[in-house]
């Protein structure tokens, strides 16, 4: 059981790391104008992707 539910965590953490770099490569390359239009500008994209993720 706790092997369980450490694998889980595990998995759950790997996930977590490439969404974020997933979304770090997106934004990178966003002009200046698209980032505009979703309302974050490039100084807070670091901030914003080293928030802890939510749990369901």
């Amino acid at each position: 059981m706790r092997f369980v539910r450490l694998w889980r965590t595990l998995v759950d953490l790997i996930q977590a790391r490439r969404e974020r770099s997933r979304a770090r490569c997106q934004l990178a390359a966003m002009t200046e104008r698209e980032l505009q239009d979703c309302g974050i500008t490039r100084s807070e994209i670091a901030y914003e992707l080293q928030k802890p993720r939510r749990r369901k």
